[in-house]
């Protein structure tokens, strides 16, 4: 039997309180179907049809008793942002950083607790978000951490298995870290420093996103063996600088006069640390821009072949999507 939004028990969303967990309860919750939040640190927004609990994800004893009434999970879950859940100090050497550390971070311990209390309870849907690029090898920790989380919900055994990845999100979060560090680069006078050789960024709009999670609640409960996998983006890859250029006019209302080259990055990197983040573990444009790097090996090493992959994305250009 096919699963509706509407006809079905709550839909448990972690990470409710986040800065995407309360864009997807708001929008659910308005379509009618019911939601069990769950927060830790803080209570997510008050929505109809949302019941907030508190639950710590490190302990899979108090993930169980949740799962009870709902069979669908959609894990928004991850702390660190594009710095990922390791400390920002060895973000910048993350090749040190072993494969038994990562999946031994934060981030992929919550997702391991979350899948052996869902398989405890007999869960049948789980709707994991990931990013663009995910990989092993990658530089950034979000993405080897979020390669890890991959591999343990395929290999899970929920019924239906459903991964979106996504890349920035633009178009209406405006209360989003990524907007918020963004607004830098509207500090520069009179120029536009723009960065160098970041290219392969990938835009997610909140419309899509939120549109790719209605879609994936539809989808039949076993329906199919093995894990849907979801590309979202846009139509094609951009710049580091078309998105500091759109960021820039959404900002100021008006084109900047662009500096590019050595000059340009040079002047980029110190405005990120003049205007930009206030200690070292704030993050940086120049980490989301990295960090969303669009990686040629589809499927991700050790992801099972029997994985399907889409391109769904609306198809914006990256001016409307900011």
């Amino acid at each position: 039997m096919a699963t509706s939004p509407n006809n079905r028990r709550a839909a448990l969303i972690t990470g409710s309180a986040g800065q995407l967990g309360h864009k997807v309860a708001e929008h659910l919750s308005s379509q009618g179907k019911n939601i069990i939040g769950l927060y830790r640190n803080k209570l997510p927004t008050s929505h109809k049809n949302l019941l907030p609990l508190w639950c710590d994800l490190q302990s899979t004893e108090t993930i169980v008793a949740p799962l009870k009434s709902t069979d669908t999970v959609i894990h928004l879950a991850w702390t660190g942002g594009v710095l990922g859940s390791t400390k920002a100090a060895t973000y910048q050497r993350n090749q040190d950083l072993s494969d038994e550390k990562i999946q031994a971070s934060p981030n992929v311990t919550i997702t391991r607790n979350l899948i052996k209390a869902m398989e405890r309870a007999g869960s049948q849907k789980i709707i994991f978000i990931s990013w663009v690029g995910v990989d092993k090898r990658a530089t950034s920790v979000l993405l080897r951490e979020k390669y890890w989380a991959e591999n343990l919900v395929v290999n899970s055994s929920i019924p239906t298995k459903i991964i979106i990845r996504i890349g920035v999100i633009g178009a209406g979060l405006s209360d989003s870290d990524f907007l918020r560090t963004a607004a830098l680069v509207g500090k520069f006078p009179l120029f536009l420093p723009v960065p160098r050789d970041i290219n392969g960024v990938v835009i997610t709009t909140l419309p899509d996103f939120i549109w790719a999670i209605e879609e994936a609640l539809k989808v039949q409960e076993g329906a199919a063996a093995g894990c849907r996998i979801i590309d979202l983006t846009s139509t094609a890859p951009s710049s580091g600088a078309s998105i500091v250029a759109a960021l820039d006019l959404k900002s100021r209302g008006k084109r900047s006069l662009k500096i590019g080259g050595a000059v340009g990055a040079m002047l980029f990197r110190w405005t990120e640390r003049k205007f930009g983040t206030t200690k070292a573990t704030d993050s940086k444009l120049t980490d989301y821009l990295d960090a969303s790097k669009v990686c040629v090996t589809i499927p991700a090493d050790g992801v099972p072949c029997i994985v399907t992959a889409r391109d769904v994305g609306n198809k914006v250009a990256v001016g409307s999507a900011l």
